[in-house]
């Protein structure tokens, strides 16, 4: 582990596996509430075989702090960005589950000479109101306590005893910012590198 620290202050959790000389570097981007202790895990070891990997942990989520008062997108992407700046990392494959999707896409539609391949996986595109409501309704903490109790102990596990609650409470605006200035495939077909789009159904 290690920390490097935003323009605000803020210290973002990271890790690094496989570096050597010549190797192409892959960033891993988890979800919303998730940390690296959960997501990508199973993914360092085959990956690490032939490339340089970066695991890290979002602004408020798992070992990394929030100086900010949200989660505000571009604040997040600032983030990615200034982490490979400090890593000296200027060509980079991403590889992102759910809202880290939607931050690689962002990058390599801002960034299109840094980024030489994008994945995505489980990235919402269209929401409607009607889902994003609905969303917002789960992602009240005293709800997740009471009908979902392994995984609020989960999240408790991941990003801390008192943490927890404030970010998914972050979490529900971020849905609603989503919802109204989201990502779509038109977009995704504006990135510039390869780029692979998948879906689970279980």
């Amino acid at each position: 582990m290690a920390n490097w620290t935003a323009s605000d202050g803020t210290l973002i959790n990271f890790e690094t596996y496989g570096n050597g000389p010549g190797r192409e570097t892959i960033l891993l981007l988890p979800g919303l509430l998730g940390s690296i202790s959960q997501q990508w895990r199973n993914f360092i070891k085959p990956l690490s075989a032939d490339f340089c990997v970066v695991l890290m942990d979002l602004r408020g989520h798992g070992r990394s702090e929030n100086k900010a008062p949200n989660l505000q997108p571009d604040r997040m992407l600032e983030d990615v960005s200034g982490l490979l700046d400090f890593l000296e990392v200027s060509r980079v494959h991403i590889g992102g589950y759910d809202y880290g999707g939607y931050l690689g896409l962002m990058l390599a539609l801002n960034e299109h000479r840094r980024v030489m391949t994008l994945f995505m996986h489980a990235t919402k595109f269209y929401w409607t109101r009607e889902a994003a409501l609905k969303m917002r309704e789960q992602l009240d903490p005293d709800k997740m306590a009471q009908n979902v109790p392994a995984y609020a102990d989960q999240l408790v596990q991941e990003h801390g005893g008192r943490r927890w609650r404030e970010l998914v409470r972050q979490s529900a605006d971020l849905v609603s910012y989503l919802a109204q200035k989201g990502i779509t495939e038109n977009m995704a077909a504006q990135a510039q590198c390869p780029a692979i789009i998948s879906l689970g159904d279980r």
